[in-house]
């Protein structure tokens, strides 16, 4: 009766499985001896199959031997009851964990006893326990690679610091507020004298005094303070190229690019010695024009069209009293007139048009030497050359002396003679044999310095061998003998001009005529200054050719690469048409742009990522022909031109080699730079030539759009998708203006009570020919416009406001909900979004894309998102598992919510493995204090199995589809309810 009592008192307490067993003294095994009903649910044995039978029926054999041992031990010790967990078997054969409670009452009369135990399944309790050591250890995994990651974050970090150490010239990076992030060791020493005091979080105005007060940076006479605002100023700091002169005649180039995040790049180049070259240059330039200014004759030059480049004062004074009639690029025809207007040439007086004409029919301004006449008895010798350039250098002698001398001369020789001794310059009379017959002082000087080794008599070719074996002919020196053989032709006589070297570097020109007796005149005139002037012009003007050469192709090519640049390709395409009119056949243009390059450059550095380009060009060239024209026309983007026969397939075959070859690595300083390729190609006559380019962009940009790494081929439904887009963007950019953009709310209600708790707002455009639009219609090109922000700061103003007006009537405001893109948070102003926050009465929170913080998880963002908490707004994430967030990162952004993404939400059902998938989520949401949300729930039985999990908002179209405001205001006054009215 004892037992009996027992049993039914215990019985009437628990629902948990009983059974009691009975064991002798002597028996090896106990006996059931009772089983409640809880037994036989849980183990699916009747009472007659088992009483009486042995008690391990419900354990295996392990689990028996684990469990005598456990139980026995324990009573052994003392203890009245033990509770123990061991796996159980079924009437089935199933097994499944089980919690065991084990009383022990002695029969003092037989000397045996009675066993009494619960049974109580914990299966779910221990799967749940294997799911969290399964998330702590998945936990662990993804700390460690973090942390391996670190590592290697730190070492990539500390190698580009080394690297912008070592590089020579200063370097730098301020932050879009103007405060320095890092800068190599010549940074700091040009702006201090103590370059340790350069550190980052300065100020670049903090860092311009330092350099003004160390007396690195020159002070104009402006003073201090106005020379910083100057320098500060947007319109200096816009500037992508600057020359800035520092103390000490220092001049510096100076480089600026702005980074995707706002960063400042600012690379210093040392220009010094090419400023002071130039400046050398220029000066040696300008003595050149004075001395051409200051010879007395009349100079000028004119180039291969036969305009004026160059001229002095006399020159001008020779054509006109008004030198202002004479400016540079008039043509050689118009200062003819200019002079015939001014009776400057005397042959014209009288019948200028007809001399004009004469002039210009003629070869007289071919003529290297030409003696003219002008008005008031002036003679000009006129010396014409042409430099390689093709300029024309014409230089005017005065020989109005000389013309009335030889007048003179011809009336009497007594002056003749006279006037030959007086000439300055060598003068001879040779007889028709050509014997010397009469000469002057300059002819002996220039032969001998002894007069009597000059007789009457003397063959002109003893005269040549004095002058030669006197040291007098350059030209004849060491071959005195063979020289004298080649001048001393028949051709010696013949009337002419000649212009002749001799020693010292002296020039004459030698002119030759025959008299009516025949004799033999010969007259040397000094042009030594004149073939030294000439000579420096010509230098001069191959210098400036040279230089224009070089400037020319720098003007038209890639400095690092050593392609074409866009003028150049734009000079090349023209080219290219001209030979498609002429030829026939048609063209190609191949649009290439490298795929990860951002990415060499972000982690290797802007040297590995020049090194790609140039291996890039190089791979390129290789795969072209003779012909084909190459042009890099920006920082990672190539375009080659081909004109090919009709018909034929190079070009597509063309870019296949290509994307073979591109795919390939680059490998820069022992570590490989992995690239690729997408490319656009666009030919004749399937796209207009004028829109070649601009179509093979648009197939690069399809190439792009299809996965990258890919060739597209432009066709005209291209253009037509293009022109769909444009007219998309130009209407999404009128709809701003017109704020068309206007928010619809979706309910959130509390997964326990239904009462609506939340409110999100999401945007709508209001078209005013499609009716509203979803997000999916105007999202994407918003993005590539850059007007998402904008989006999502009218949708937050215009919910703000209507709400905190349309609301006032409730007990409670729900919070209200905004999608928000990442460059808000980073640029925007946080105080304005705060002050906007501060018109609604009620909480208000700001969703963030799990990709947001997985992309931008640095300490500056996560100050933004401290500094929206502290004016009040919440923080959620939403679409949480459609990424790649962590724990960690949670950790980290520490949200006051976390939405599960809708696409979690749709498949489960109770038990499965989705709804086990989302216990974890809410698991973790719990763990990390974070309220969560499901949204996309469309079904009451989603909701009920939401709210068992443990969810405590939900949203979706079960509850209600996204309202504008009238709508949401019926659907609150119709469901009172879930949100009671005052």
């Amino acid at each position: 009766m004892q037992l009996a009592d027992f049993l039914k008192d215990y019985v009437s307490l628990t629902q948990d499985a009983i059974a009691v067993a009975y064991r002798g003294a002597d028996s090896p095994e106990a006996t059931l001896m009772y089983i409640n009903e809880s037994y036989t649910r849980l183990f699916g044995y009747a009472a007659d199959d088992v009483v009486g039978g042995p008690a391990s029926i419900a354990h295996g054999k392990d689990s028996w031997r684990d469990y005598n041992a456990n139980v026995i031990a324990k009573f052994r010790s003392g203890e009245k009851q033990v509770n123990t967990e061991l796996r159980c078997v079924r009437a089935d054969g199933t097994r499944f964990w089980a919690s065991i409670l084990v009383f022990l009452i002695e029969d003092t009369g037989s000397g045996g006893f009675y066993t009494c135990a619960t049974f109580r399944d914990i299966s779910g309790l221990k799967k749940r326990e294997a799911e969290a050591a399964k998330a702590l250890e998945d936990r662990d995994r993804v700390l460690a690679e973090q942390d391996r990651m670190y590592r290697e974050l730190l070492s990539t970090q500390k190698r580009m610091l080394s690297a912008m150490n070592a590089y020579p010239d200063p370097f730098v990076i301020y932050d879009k507020d103007m405060r320095l992030v890092l800068s190599n060791t010549a940074y700091q020493k040009s702006m201090s004298t103590t370059p340790e005091v350069i550190t980052p979080g300065m100020h670049i105005r903090d860092v311009l005094i330092e350099a003004i007060d160390c007396g690195l940076i020159p002070v104009p006479e402006q003073g201090r303070e106005a020379f910083l605002d100057d320098l500060l100023s947007a319109s200096r700091v816009a500037k992508k190229s600057e020359d800035v002169e520092l103390a000490d005649d220092i001049h510096h180039r100076m480089l600026r690019s702005k980074a995707e995040n706002g960063d400042w790049v600012i690379i210093r180049l040392d220009i010094t010695e090419l400023v002071r070259q130039r400046r050398n240059a220029e000066e040696l330039q300008a003595r050149l024009l004075a001395a051409i200014g200051a010879y007395p004759a009349p100079f000028c030059i004119y180039d291969g069209n036969s305009e004026l480049v160059a001229w002095n004062q006399s020159y001008a004074e020779f054509l006109t009293d008004d030198p202002a009639e004479i400016y540079r690029g008039m043509s050689l025809q118009a200062a003819l007139q200019v002079g015939v207007r001014n009776r400057r040439y005397a042959a014209a007086i009288g019948r200028e048009e007809e001399w004009l004409k004469e002039i210009q029919t003629s070869n007289e301004m071919a003529t290297p030497v030409e003696d003219i006449e002008l008005a008031g008895d002036i003679h000009h010798r006129v010396m014409r050359s042409r430099s390689t350039n093709g300029d024309l250098v014409i230089l005017r002698l005065d020989t109005t002396e000389l013309v009335r001398q030889r007048r003179a001369l011809q009336q009497s020789q007594e002056r003749l003679i006279s006037a030959i001794n007086a000439f300055p310059d060598p003068f001879a009379i040779y007889d028709k044999d050509l014997n010397l017959m009469t000469w002057n002082p300059a002819f002996v000087a220039s032969l001998t310095d002894n007069p009597d080794d000059i007789c009457r008599g003397m063959h002109v070719t003893e005269v040549l061998r004095l002058a030669v074996y006197n040291g007098h002919v350059p030209a004849a020196r060491g071959r005195e003998e063979d020289w004298l053989r080649e001048y001393t032709t028949p051709h010696l006589a013949i009337d002419g001009v000649e212009e002749f070297e001799f020693d010292n570097d002296n020039h004459y020109r030698i002119m030759r005529s025959r008299a009516e007796n025949g004799e033999l005149l010969v007259l040397r005139l000094n042009i030594t200054e004149a073939v030294r002037q000439r000579r420096a012009l010509e230098q001069y003007a191959n210098r400036l050719e040279a230089a224009n050469h070089e400037i020319t192709h720098k003007a038209l090519h890639d400095q690092l690469t050593g392609l074409g640049n866009r003028r150049y390709l734009s000079e090349k395409f023209q080219q290219l048409s001209a030979r498609r009119q002429t030829e026939g056949g048609e063209l190609a243009a191949l649009h290439i742009d490298l795929d990860r390059f951002k990415q060499i450059n972000d982690t290797i550095g802007h040297a590995a990522g020049d090194h790609v380009l140039i291996d890039v060009a190089n791979r390129i060239r290789s795969n072209v022909r003779d012909g084909d024209v190459i042009a890099r026309i920006g920082g990672d983007e190539f375009v080659i031109l081909l004109w090919v026969p009709e018909g034929t397939s190079r070009p597509e075959a063309l870019a296949g080699a290509l994307l073979r070859d591109l795919s390939k690595p680059s490998c820069f300083e022992g570590r490989e730079c992995r690239f690729g390729a997408s490319i656009g190609v666009a030919r004749t006559p399937l796209a207009e030539e004028g829109d070649l380019l601009t179509n093979s962009d648009v197939a690069l940009y399809k190439a792009k759009r299809a996965g990258r790494g890919q060739v597209a081929i432009f066709d005209r439904t291209d253009i037509d998708e293009m022109r769909q887009t444009k007219q998309l963007a130009d209407d999404i950019l009128r709809g701003l203006e017109d704020r068309e953009f206007l928010p619809h709310y979706q309910p959130q209600v509390d997964a326990r009570t239904g009462l609506v708790v939340g409110i999100e707002a999401l945007a709508r455009w209001h078209h005013p020919v499609e009716g509203v639009l979803a997000p999916e219609r105007f999202l994407s090109v918003a993005g590539d416009l850059n007007v998402v922000a904008d989006i999502d700061r009218m949708i937050f103003e215009k919910a703000i406001i209507e709400c905190e007006a349309s609301f006032k009537g409730l007990d409670s405001l729900p919070s209200l909900s905004f999608n928000v893109s990442a460059n808000r948070i980073q640029f925007e102003e946080i105080e304005k979004i705060g002050q906007i926050a501060a018109g609604y009465s009620g909480d208000v929170a700001f969703e963030l894309l799990e990709t947001i913080f997985l992309e931008e998880e640095s300490d500056a963002f996560l100050m933004q998102l401290d500094h929206l908490r502290e004016l009040g707004i919440s923080l959620e994430v939403d679409d949480f598992g459609s990424g790649r967030a962590s724990v960690v990162a949670l950790q980290r952004i520490a949200p006051d919510q976390l939405k599960i993404d809708r696409r979690l939400i749709t498949p489960i059902e109770t038990g499965n493995n989705a709804a086990r998938l989302v216990q974890s989520i809410i698991d973790i949401g719990h763990a990390l204090d974070i309220g969560v949300t499901a949204e996309g729930v469309e079904t009451a039985e989603q909701a009920r199995i939401l709210a068992d999990l443990g969810a405590q908002r939900l949203q979706g179209y079960y509850f209600s589809k996204p309202l504008c405001l009238e709508q949401l205001m019926t659907y609150l006054k119709r469901n009172r309810s879930s949100l009671r009215l005052a």
